[in-house]
């Protein structure tokens, strides 16, 4: 339950068996390797400046192709091919293979013929879309003139007049009629903007009619078609209609493509990884036969790291394992290894910040504390039976990747705390089931305070005290008393001062409260401030440090939520079956059920949210901040991709 031993590797082989090792690699997935062209790591090693830098396979730009050509035809046929629903899906268990077969898979099938085919059909798609859009204009066009009962071609056998067809904004009509009383002038239609007419004069008069329009803005209309307007509007409106029908049966075909679905996605996972595996070249040096590998490999994968460097290489290699250096502590990755319980809480460390290599793995020591707040603010029994039934029915019936595996498991172990507190309560589902707890909701609200403070204090030494376990494994045994052990001594007097009225603590003990404190203050003030030059630097530093002290009772007040959290969705349960008793006669038989389902379903949605959020809160806020400081790098191996199919590791 740690944070797992790393090694530094360097390894020398041939550049002919480069591709071959990458692979098993890939396969073994527990490398990270270290970018050797890195500027700033060359400056550091003079024989590196040296060698060349390795370059990507010339042929990347095809498998890329390759594999954007799968994306795209999966791409586009999730818009047509029926989806799964949620619970089939997650039911669906992935087909199995090394890198070898999904090798032999993709390029035995029949992927890229399916790609033509689906290109084809997109282009089909994209030709009828852009018709339809063409036509939709052109509808929308001739719509004012539908009721212009002349052919459109006729327009230009007219030789001794001048015809205008076209439109005007609507201000312009009255002035169009007027300035152009002796011509013919006919109004075809009006929309809210402009009016639309047709307008004939005497050959004679035509560049003095042009001059009139000018001046109202005239915009004409222009087409090349020679039927009637009503008639082109039936005829593109028709058309349309064809090509909505040849679109459906474009998309049906497209449907049933899901068999070929299953040869797109293992193509796509196959060059996916041949070309991350490719691509990582840009981290390796070499010379004109060798290539230099480095990075981090778990030091319990070493042994199988020898034994993958036997199987490809034979004995034609230089492998050299270091352990960690000084220096290297911050570049070390890091990987956290726990039990089943403490690994569905490692997310909440790695949301805030991986721990460095010299650091501890906090994950063992926030669980008990989040398992306890948790169950404390959603407290009941009902809640966490669902949580539990639940998150059990998940993890036997569906087939959940990792991930949503280590989230299932993090709720699931959060019931049982939420079962306890709910059964203290007695709660369940709300006032559903009435029994007595181990503590009225009700009456003892005070005795929920005092047991919420009481937690925080504890959290809070407990940070306290891994900051001074810390320090002493470090050799700083007097950093130690001076950040945690006077803070210790001030604290613990100020809370017997404190309390020793309502405790009946004799003189004597508040006279040795004080004396601590005073001791425990000076302490804080004269050595809170020791990493500053000047004498006053580090007494105004020591008195900033002491005025922190406020911060404690800040956090005190934050663990009453604990109370105030838990005894609200306690009264909104409550609340809830209140109003499903309040049903007179037969419509409680039939509206109660569905307020119960509902308003308790949506109260258990809220309490959950509330507990994840405010714990996270907790435990970020109060109790890191005693200890914890993180800035650890997660361990990024060289590893396969397992989107669609799961790829054994070797």
């Amino acid at each position: 339950m740690a944070i797992v031993k790393m090694n530094k590797f360097t390894l020398l082989s041939f550049e002919s068996k480069k591709d071959e090792l990458l692979e098993k690699l890939q396969a073994f997935s527990e490398v990270e390797f270290i970018n050797l062209q890195d500027e700033n790591i060359q400056e550091k090693n003079e024989v590196l400046k040296e060698l060349d830098k390795d370059e990507i396979d010339s042929e990347i730009s095809r498998w890329q192709e390759q594999l954007s050509k799968a994306k795209f035809a999966l791409q586009f046929l999730k818009d047509y091919v029926p989806k799964q629903s949620l619970i089939k899906s997650l039911r669906a268990e992935k087909l199995s293979l090394t890198i070898k077969e999904l090798e032999e898979e993709v390029l035995n099938n029949n992927w890229e013929s399916i790609y033509d085919k689906v290109k084809q059909q997109e282009n089909k798609l994209a030709m009828l879309d852009n018709e339809k859009t063409k036509l939709q204009g052109n509808v929308q066009s001739l719509k004012p003139y539908e009721n212009f009962n002349a052919p459109l071609g006729s327009l230009n056998e007219l030789k001794m007049t001048a015809q205008f067809l076209g439109s005007i904004a609507n201000q312009y009509e009255d002035a169009l009629k007027n300035d152009l009383n002796d011509c013919y002038l006919e109004i075809i239609s009006k929309d809210n903007q402009d009016t639309y007419f047709f307008l004939l004069a005497h050959g004679d008069k035509k560049e003095e009619v042009e001059e009139v329009l000018r001046g109202f803005g005239f915009s004409p209309f222009k087409t090349d078609e020679k039927v009637l307007p009503l008639k082109l509007i039936q005829d593109y409106n028709e058309r349309i209609s064809i090509i909505e029908s040849e679109k459906f049966l474009v998309k049906e075909e497209l449907a049933g493509y899901e068999e070929d679905q299953d040869s797109l996605k293992l193509a796509c996972e196959y060059y996916y990884n041949l070309v991350n595996r490719k691509a990582i070249s840009n981290n390796f040096l070499k010379t004109d036969k060798t290539t230099l590998f480095q990075g981090w490999v778990p030091t319990e994968k070493n042994d199988r790291f020898i034994q993958i460097a036997q199987e490809v290489l034979g004995e034609d290699y230089y492998l050299n394992f270091e352990e960690v250096k000084e220096e290297e502590i911050d570049d070390v990755p890091i990987k956290l290894k726990n039990n089943d319980l403490n690994t569905s809480f490692e997310s909440v460390t790695e949301m805030y910040s991986l721990p460095k290599y010299n650091d501890i793995d906090p994950t063992p020591l926030l669980t008990p504390f989040y398992l306890v707040f948790f169950g404390m603010m959603v407290a009941d029994a009902g809640y966490g039976l669902v949580m539990l039934l639940a998150t059990l029915g998940a993890l036997k019936f569906f087939n959940l990747n990792e991930g949503q595996k280590k989230m299932t498991k993090f709720f699931m172990y959060l019931s049982f705390p939420t079962i306890m507190f709910g059964l203290a309560y007695g709660s369940i589902f709300g006032d559903v089931i009435k029994f007595k707890g181990l503590i009225d909701t009700n009456a003892d609200v005070m005795t929920i305070l005092v047991i919420s403070i009481v937690f925080g204090v504890i959290q809070i030494f407990f940070g306290l005290g891994i900051k001074a376990y810390m320090l002493i494994k470090a050799g700083k045994i007097l950093d130690a008393f001076y950040d945690v052990g006077s803070w210790v001594i001030t604290l613990v007097s100020i809370g017997v001062f404190g309390l020793s009225g309502m405790l009946g603590l004799p003189d004597g003990a508040k006279k040795i409260a004080i004396g601590a404190m005073i001791f425990g203050m000076i302490v804080i003030v004269l050595t809170q401030g020791r990493t500053m030059k000047s004498k006053g630097g580090k007494l105004a530093q020591g008195l900033y440090e002491l005025y922190g002290i406020t911060s404690y009772i800040g956090d005190l007040v934050s663990y009453t939520r604990l109370m105030a959290i838990g005894l609200s969705g306690a009264s909104i349960a409550g609340a809830i079956n209140m109003i499903m008793k309040m049903i007179p006669g037969i419509g409680f038989f039939i509206a109660a059920p569905l307020i119960f389902v509902l308003g308790q379903t949506v109260n258990l949605l809220l309490s959950l949210l509330s507990g994840y959020v405010h714990t996270l809160r907790l435990t970020y806020v109060e109790y890191f901040s005693k200890f914890y400081d993180g800035e650890g790098r997660a361990f990024e191996p060289f590893k396969t991709q397992n989107e669609y199919i799961n790829l054994k590791r070797e």
